[in-house]
Parts: C-alpha cells; sequence; structure tokens
C-alpha cells in the first residue's frame, strides 16, 4: 500500500528540520534516561540524527531497516555496551526518541485536518516494527559486547594474578579495555558472595558514568575491580550504594601494567583486615598485611602484648588512642575523656606488664601489631 503524497511531504518537511528537531528530542532523552550524561552530546546528537533520516525514509517507503541500518544500530548496542550504559537505558532511549519523533510529526498535522491525522495513523504499525527491530539489533549486539568482554576481563585478570613479566598480551588486553598501559592502575576487591550478578553489572555501570576506565569482574571467590582516573573512593561508595557492607580490600595506585598486578595482590592482602562492612587500605593497613603471613613466628614476641590487651582492655585502648594523638599525654587524654595523669600512668603500666615502652618506636610497632592482628591461637 502506497503511503499518501502527504505523508511523504511531512516526512521530507520533518528530514529537512532535524537539525533543529534533533537538540530538542536528545535533551529529552538526556533526562529521562539519566544514564546518557555518560554519552558525549554531540556523538548522541550524530546517532539520533542517523536512526531518524533512516525512520523518516522508511515510512515513506513503508519498509523495515536496511542491513546496512540494521548494522548501524548493532554498532550502536556495542559502543553504549563499551561506554558502560545498561540495557534498560538503551532500549528506554530507543522509546524515548522514537515517541518524541512520532510527537513531532503529530505536532505538525493541524487538529482540523482529520484526513491527515488518519493518513499518519496507517503508518505506526511502520514506526513500530522501526522501534523493534532496532532496538533489538542494538540489545542483541550489546549483549555479544558484555559477554565477550566478561570473557576478556577473566583473561585479562588471570595475566594480572599470575604476575611475571607484562607482555605484547598483556598490553593488547589493557587498550581494549580503554586502560592507558602506562598510567596508574589501583585495585579493589571483596568476595564475591556478596555480590548477584545482576550486582556487579549495576555497579559497573554506576561507576563508568565517572571519566576514567574500570574493569570489574568475578574471578574465583573475589570481586576484583582494576581502576584507571577512577578514585577507589568513589568504587567504594558506589559498592555501599548497593547496600553491601562486605569487606573491602583497596591496593595502592601504582604505575603500568606490572604496578597493576602489585596493586591486586595489595587489595588481596589486606582483605582479611577488613570486617564486614569495614575498608582495608594497603596505604593504611600494609604493615598488618606484610606481618599477617609470618603470624606464627610472631607469637613470643606479641603475645604478651595481646594478653595485656585482653586483660586491661582500658590501658589497651590508651596505647592506641596515644599513637593516633601524636604521642601527646594532654591530646590522648583529651579523647579519652581521662587526665593526662592517668594516660602517663597506664603508659606505664603496660610496660610493665609487656615489657615494652609506648613512648618509643620499637615498643610502640609491637603493640600495634598485637593490637591489630588477631591472635590465631593461645600460647602455653
Amino acid at each position: 500500500m502506497a503511503v499518501q503524497p502527504a505523508i511523504v511531504e511531512l516526512c521530507q518537511t520533518v528530514a529537512g528540520d532535524l537539525g533543529d528537531v534533533v537538540p530538542a528530542i536528545v535533551d529529552r532523552i538526556r533526562r529521562e534516561v539519566p544514564g546518557y550524561q555518560a554519552v558525549d552530546r554531540t556523538e548522541h546528537e550524530h546517532a539520533v540524527t542517523l536512526q531518524y533520516e533512516g525512520l523518516l525514509t522508511g515510512l515513506i517507503t513503508r519498509r523495515p531497516p536496511s542491513a546496512e541500518e540494521s548494522e548501524r544500530a548493532r554498532e550502536l548496542g556495542r559502543r553504549r555496551a563499551r561506554q558502560g550504559l545498561a540495557i534498560e537505558s538503551i532500549i528506554g532511549a530507543y522509546h524515548v526518541g522514537y515517541r518524541e519523533m512520532w510527537n513531532t510529526l503529530l505536532s505538525r498535522v493541524g487538529p482540523e485536518d482529520q484526513a491527515m491525522r488518519s493518513d499518519l495513523a496507517s503508518v505506526v504499525g511502520t514506526v513500530w516494527m522501526w522501534i523493534e527491530q532496532a532496538s533489538s539489533a542494538a540489545a542483541d549486539a550489546y549483549g555479544e559486547t558484555v559477554r565477550a568482554e566478561d570473557a576478556l576481563a577473566h583473561r585479562f585478570l588471570g595475566t594480572l594474578t599470575a604476575g611475571g613479566p607484562v607482555t605484547a598480551e598483556h598490553t593488547r588486553m589493557a587498550e581494549a579495555f580503554g586502560f592507558d598501559p602506562t598510567g596508574d592502575f589501583q585495585a579493589v576487591c571483596s568476595p564475591a558472595d556478596a555480590w548477584r550478578d545482576e550486582d556487579t553489572t549495576a555497579l559497573r555501570d554506576q561507576v563508568r558514568s565517572h571519566r576514567g576506565t574500570l574493569m570489574c569482574a568475578v574471578r574465583d571467590d573475589l570481586l576484583i575491580a582494576v581502576l584507571q582516573s577512577i578514585p577507589a573512593t568513589a568504587f567504594v561508595e558506589a559498592m555501599r550504594s548497593h547496600g553491601s557492607r562486605a569487606a573491602v580490600g583497596v591496593g595502592l595506585a601504582r604505575e603500568g601494567l606490572a604496578g597493576a598486578s602489585i596493586s591486586i595482590v595489595d587489595a588481596l592482602e589486606v582483605l582479611p583486615a577488613g570486617g564486614t562492612g569495614e575498608v582495608a587500605t594497603f596505604e593504611r593497613d600494609w604493615l598488618i598485611a606484610t606481618v599477617r603471613p609470618r603470624a606464627d613466628r610472631l607469637t613470643a614476641l606479641l603475645d604478651p602484648c595481646r594478653r595485656t590487651a585482653q586483660a586491661h582492655p582500658d590501658i589497651a585502648e590508651t596505647v592506641r588512642a596515644f599513637a593516633e594523638h601524636g604521642f601527646s599525654l594532654t591530646s590522648t587524654g583529651r579523647a579519652l575523656h581521662i587526665h593526662p595523669n592517668t594516660v602517663r600512668y597506664r603508659l606505664e603500666r603496660w610496660q610493665e606488664l609487656t615489657g615494652r615502652d609506648a613512648r618509643t618506636w620499637a615498643g610502640l610497632s609491637v603493640g600495634m601489631v598485637a593490637l591489630d592482628l588477631p591472635m590465631t591461637h593461645t600460647s602455653s
């Protein structure tokens, strides 16, 4: 069935006005689908313009998307996946965009022109055909890209956690994720059993709204994220926003792919230091992470302090506060709401019971490690 000449003229007129029509519709998409704020505005307008040029031509000829137009939709799905948009955002953008184009066509027809409105209603089926086929093509390509990226992420994490020299394959995989192989990397990890697949996807999509590059995947029993130009604090905040109270380990920011491997080791080593809901960072917790594997050898050194802390928690609290408040009796007393003389007495008592003087580095370091490193067994 041929399209009425009036509809052909209407579509041609709107096609000629796309330079004015598209920006307003893109505004609407970006308001209703917030994820699109992460998409470059110029690139977004260009993609929408191509979609409308195809749709208006399709309405004139009453045809579905061509093979070229379907491939363009697939490429858009792949690109949006790499940009970290959620699939719901992509489908939502298609529906908002096509809805607004239909409203644009309706607005060009006067309410009194019932014949024209009837002619326009006759092409509704073609519009829906375009929505269905274009969005389906984009969604299929999006899914393929996400699955391929997940497989690549596992390979990439495998090469990073294996250590060893950086190879050309490492560099190619890093560049495939958009990383600068020579830049700084920082790793974050958390127990995988605290994260469902949909939570991991939502977390990845949320953090990708930041400027920077992210690779996040579950490997073995851990969720591991590798960040570049995204603050680790932003990633941890996003984790908490999803309701997770799991422990988190954060590695140091380190240079290059070799540094990325070491940052993952950092994060893994400090993770046990973080209890439920706690965040352990290698920058702050490196000492405990370093000595933990040697805890058995240190038992004789640490247990006098541990036993004293168990028997006299007020004295142990004072030692910790003394370290945290500039080794000042006055500041420590103010923090604990006790007299500075009481602080002095407790430090002296600690020395009597443990043989360690908390007013010296050697004595304080042993005491702090003993307080922070859990006792694995009780000495006889």
